[in-house]
């Protein structure tokens, strides 16, 4: 359009822009020119003007549209916590109750085995007396078969069937 020129004091219009908008070369414009270039800026207006709405439009989508978005969002995350969240709990409450359930076999075996302890000395008590017993017999049976009064006695029986 308009070249400026470096100069100070002047601004340079080219033969381009002269025809274009149809000025003379005693740079007055004329009538006709100026009523083409108020429907050019009146146009290059409603263009503007047209973009602006749309754009505005747009705008307005895409708050509206953020704002859905947002909750959308904000809902499915609220969701997923609070799943976790249940999640979380029902895993807490089976390893709560499974080791409720591992503490009382803990404590039943630790009977049990306090039982069979107890049960175990008294049958190694039996098993002292039994053997102090035993000794008692076993001395008693020497001293008779020193003394000749007990006759040990063998015999030999065939079985019955072949090669027996």
């Amino acid at each position: 359009m308009v070249k400026k020129n470096y100069s100070k004091s002047k601004i340079v219009i080219t033969d381009k822009d002269r025809k274009k908008y149809g000025v003379c070369e005693h740079d007055q414009v004329s009538y006709k020119a100026l009523d083409k270039m108020c429907k050019d800026l009146l146009l290059h207006c409603k263009r503007l003007s047209r973009d602006i709405d749309r754009k505005g439009r747009m705008m307005e989508l895409f708050v509206n549209n953020r704002k859905l978005w947002t909750e959308k969002i904000n809902e499915q995350l609220q969701r997923k916590a609070d799943l976790h969240k249940q999640e979380m709990e029902t895993l807490e409450n089976a390893y709560k109750n499974k080791i409720n359930e591992l503490q009382d076999l803990y404590d039943e075996a630790v009977e049990v085995n306090t039982d069979v302890v107890q049960k175990n000395r008294d049958c190694i008590e039996k098993n002292r007396e039994i053997l102090k017993d035993h000794n008692e017999i076993v001395r008693a049976y020497n001293g008779l078969a020193e003394m000749g009064k007990v006759k040990h006695s063998y015999s030999l029986k065939k079985k019955n069937g072949k090669d027996h």
